[in-house]
């Protein structure tokens, strides 16, 4: 009987969600304008997924593509206990409000489903899961000369940002989001925040862009390598410290470096500023499939068929928990997880690590295990609750327990 109440009200969670969210009007897509927010219901699903629709992109291109292969044996049961209740796949795509759930394990699709009428052809928004994107193509760059430490101050290879409090800060600090410049970068409707200014001179293209985005910010709150905090005009200026040193738009680098290598299945996009800079702190947009090439990625350590498209050391310092400073450890950057180079540390001894992003984007990987788990979502606020954070956790741990991976805790 627990059971079928359960399933009730999941499907009756699922059916209002999706009133809410658009459905009668076919998930419309907002125009944007004075009073465009990311934050409206009915638009969230259509804009979610036609970023490139909705503001300025530059394309990311694939070349040859080629199909992610499906796993030889049926799908297995995948379920898990939160809350008194034994939950299923299902329950958690109705009460999560996911648009696309995509299950690999070692580079085969253990399972893949949409919602809200979106399907593998959508390029799905990212968000902040950007950032982890922009740290991997700071590795490249630096295994090809471009940047020649990751100690150099930014300034170095971005003049433009002389004078502002960004100027000596090192790219491994901006890497571990411990510049200690002062910023608050919390997300709301209707407050002007410094990360809403940034959102708005970035890809709002309602600012010159480039280096003005963030060279106004001059006060230090404490010394660089010192303390975490999460601030996505650090990754902002990474991405003008990137683009300095290649000497060329982050797009076309992706492409080459990445996207192409890779096999991606489709074009990506990414939003540029009024300057024709990619906003690095988010605003990447592709399908479900290409975000777990990307996890395929991470998962083998930079390398891709025989071929080191990312340096292994840098992928281990990005991901390792035990390679980091003290207090970017799981629990200690957080109550929960750690922090490396622009990705987040699961609190396991094995390795465990993802790329997120506002609404609920997550890109999730375990490499001893081969799992790479990719979720894109539309929750109603842009930070993910605790308790949606706690039901997605208990599902990991039954899913990587359930295709043999481990969840045992680092402390």
């Amino acid at each position: 009987m627990a059971l079928l109440l359960a399933c009730s009200s999941t499907l009756v969670l699922a059916e209002l969600d999706e009133q809410v969210l658009g459905k009668a009007g076919g998930y419309p897509v907002q125009r944007f304008g004075p009073d465009f927010s990311l934050f409206k219901e009915e638009f969230k699903i259509g804009t979610f997924s036609h970023m490139e629709k909705v503001f300025w992109p530059r394309t990311v291109k694939t070349a040859a593509a080629s199909a992610l292969p499906p796993h030889e044996s049926p799908p297995p049961n995948i379920s898990y206990t939160f809350e008194g209740q034994k939950l299923t796949v299902d329950d958690l795509l109705a009460r999560q409000r996911i648009t696309g759930l995509l299950i690999l394990k070692d580079g085969k699709v253990i399972l893949e489903r949409y919602q809200y009428d979106r399907t593998a052809a959508h390029r799905l928004a990212s968000f902040s899961m950007a950032k982890t994107v922009v740290a991997l193509l700071v590795g490249v760059a630096l295994q090809e000369g471009h940047i020649a430490s990751l100690d150099d101050s930014a300034e170095k290879y971005a003049p433009a940002l002389k004078g502002s409090a960004w100027a000596p800060v090192t790219i491994r600090n901006l890497l571990r989001m411990s510049s200690g410049v002062k910023w608050n970068d919390k997300v709301m409707p209707g407050v002007i925040t410094d990360g809403a200014r940034l959102t708005g001179e970035s890809f709002y293209q309602r600012g010159r862009g480039g280096a003005s985005a963030v060279s106004w910010v001059k006060d230090v709150t404490y010394p660089q390598g010192s303390a975490f905090n999460y601030n996505s005009a650090e990754t902002f200026v990474l991405g003008i410290v990137l683009r300095g040193a290649i000497k060329q738009d982050l797009a076309t680098y992706l492409s080459e470096k990445l996207w192409k290598p890779m096999g991606a299945e489709s074009d990506a996009s990414w939003l540029i500023d009024s300057s024709g800079m990619e906003a690095g702190n988010c605003c990447l947009n592709a399908t479900l499939r290409d975000y777990g090439r990307l996890g395929m990625l991470l998962a083998n350590d930079g390398m891709w068929n025989g071929r080191a498209l990312v340096p292994k050391d840098f992928v281990l310092d990005a991901t390792d928990p035990e390679r980091q400073a003290d207090y970017l450890k799981p629990r200690k950057a957080t109550p929960y997880f750690g922090y490396g180079y622009q990705t987040w540390l699961y609190p396991y001894r094995t390795r465990t690590f993802q790329a997120r992003g506002l609404f609920g984007q997550e890109l999730i990987v375990q490499p001893d295990s081969g799992v790479v788990v990719v979720i894109t979502s539309a929750l109603k606020t842009a930070d993910t609750p605790g308790s949606i954070s706690t039901e997605r956790n208990t599902f990991l741990g039954a899913l990587l327990t359930t295709l043999g991976g481990k969840v045992d805790l680092y402390r």
